[in-house]
């Protein structure tokens, strides 16, 4: 089983310099790819919810903010471009579009995204979503109040009705804040986070990503629910008792 708009230096673009040499209402530009080879991550295996859980959220997650840096063809539009009383750079009604380097498309929108002036890399988002689609052709949806990227350290903080969800699957995960370091391919979460799709739901107080989502580890009182009775195996039926068996038992019965 998770998460994941980027500003990244190593894209090229420089937001400031733009933000001085710009006075149009739409902007669109299309960063350098980056040289580095980024290399193939590696796909495990998982069993039942956990499977779409882990994929699910560090997909969505790493697209919603890493992939500007390792994608191509990127995309991004700008409503507008500003600067604030504090020198931060605004941007308004930013979509990026472009595709992963898989070749697979994804579309992350923010109402708003600031970078702080203080070269720290953090890039601050209003209302940020993502829409990414998967191998198998099926969408992942990731939504939450705000966001916080790092540009330096690839560690990207989700805060406020965060949302995950593949409709294909009826998953669905939903907490008030998710951490997720895109280097490392680990993700967690220290406040409670419910998971659930048609036939289960499993609430816990915590939860911890790692191994690009090889490994999900529940923490606190952790629970799941079966909601659907047919998600259970039936158990087996018991073996008929031979007659010796039963005329045994009779004797015992009557005496």
């Amino acid at each position: 089983m998770l998460a994941d708009a980027s500003i990244n230096d190593r894209s090229g673009t420089d937001f400031k310099e733009m933000a001085e040499t710009t006075g149009q209402r739409q902007s669109r530009f299309t960063p350098r790819a980056k040289a580095a080879a980024v290399p193939s991550q590696r796909r495990y295996p998982l069993s039942l919810l956990l499977l779409g859980v882990g994929a699910v959220l560090t997909l969505a997650v790493a697209s919603w903010l890493g992939l500007l840096a390792n994608g191509k063809d990127v995309s991004l539009e700008i409503k507008e471009v500003k600067r604030n009383d504090t020198g931060e750079v605004q941007l308004t009604g930013a979509r990026y579009r472009g595709l992963t380097p898989a070749g697979r498309p994804y579309q992350i929108t923010a109402a708003k995204a600031n970078e702080a002036p203080d070269g720290s890399g953090r890039v601050d988002m209003d209302q940020p979503t993502a829409i990414v689609t998967l191998s198998n052709g099926a969408l992942v949806n990731l939504e939450s109040n705000a966001g916080t990227y790092n540009k330096e350290t690839d560690i990207v903080i989700m805060t406020g009705a965060v949302v995950v969800t593949q409709p294909a699957r009826n998953l669905r995960l939903n907490t008030e804040a998710l951490e997720a370091n895109l280097q490392a391919g680990e993700m967690q979460s220290d406040v409670p986070v419910e998971v659930q799709d048609i036939d289960r739901r499993i609430n816990a107080d915590s939860m911890k990503v790692y191994d690009n989502g090889a490994r999900i580890i529940f923490g606190g009182a952790a629970k799941m629910v079966i909601k659907n009775s047919n998600a259970i195996a039936p158990s087996p039926t018991p073996s008929p008792v031979p007659d010796a068996d039963k005329e045994l038992q009779k004797t015992k019965a009557k005496t």
